[in-house]
Order: structure tokens, then C-alpha cells, then sequence
């Protein structure tokens, strides 16, 4: 089952960014990381983001966006500083912040997607399935 679970996707594209949200439609959150490959912050969460987006599987997608490659969603969401994260679900953006504070991440998905937790008591109460 570990295999089936969901790394954080590299957005290479406008286009596919879009895809991702509006595939992530009303039922899932996104975790959007924009990032630069030169900023050592960045690559200091990185093991954490890939933490979450196994955690949250199927709650939350979690997207890496590199504002050297992707200028146009950089421009769009006025990024000018590294890491900045959203949190985007059904399309609307529910926050945006700057930092590398792993804290500060997790504290942000747990107020708007839940505590991790959460998820696997909801899992087991829906457990065994009743077939009539």
C-alpha cells in the first residue's frame, strides 16, 4: 500500500498546474511549495513536504513549483520570496506565506486540512465494510 501513496508532484507547466487543480477539485487541498533550486531553505523542507504528501494522501496533493522554470505562476501568485506556500482548494487560494519554518507549514495544513491523525480515525470508524 505504501507504494500507492502519493510523493509531491513537480509542476513543469502552467498547464499542468491547472490540470492538478482542478483535478484536486472540491474534495482535496493543495499544498503549493514555490521554490528555486539555489535556495538552500527550500531544500532543507523538501524531506518534510514529501512527509506530508504521504500523510495526507488522498486529503491533500502537495506541489513543488520552480519560479526559474515557471515564471508565469510565479508572476501570477506574486511570489518574491523563497519558499512561499499556498494552500488552494476548489481553485481559491486560503493562504500564502514565506518561510522555511517546518512548524509553520504543518501548523498551517493541520488548521485547513486537519491533524494527520484525523484522517487515519476517520479511516478506521469507515472500516469494516458492510455489504447487505
Amino acid at each position: 500500500m505504501a507504494g500507492m501513496q502519493r510523493k509531491v508532484i513537480v509542476v513543469d507547466s502552467k498547464n499542468y498546474f491547472d490540470k492538478l487543480i482542478d483535478d484536486a477539485g472540491t474534495s482535496q487541498y493543495v499544498l503549493v511549495e514555490f521554490f528555486a533550486t539555489w535556495c538552500g531553505p527550500c531544500a532543507m523542507i523538501g524531506p518534510r513536504l514529501e512527509q506530508l504528501a504521504s500523510d495526507y494522501f488522498g486529503r491533500m496533493l502537495v506541489l513543488k513549483i520552480d519560479v526559474d522554470l515557471n515564471e508565469d505562476l510565479a508572476v501570477q501568485y506574486e511570489v518574491n520570496s523563497m519558499p512561499t506556500f499556498l494552500i488552494i482548494k476548489n481553485r481559491v487560494t486560503l493562504i500564502q506565506f514565506v518561510g522555511s519554518n517546518v512548524d509553520r507549514v504543518v501548523n498551517t495544513v493541520e488548521k485547513f486540512v486537519g491533524k494527520v491523525e484525523d484522517s487515519k480515525e476517520h479511516k478506521s470508524k469507515e472500516l469494516p465494510v458492510q455489504l447487505p
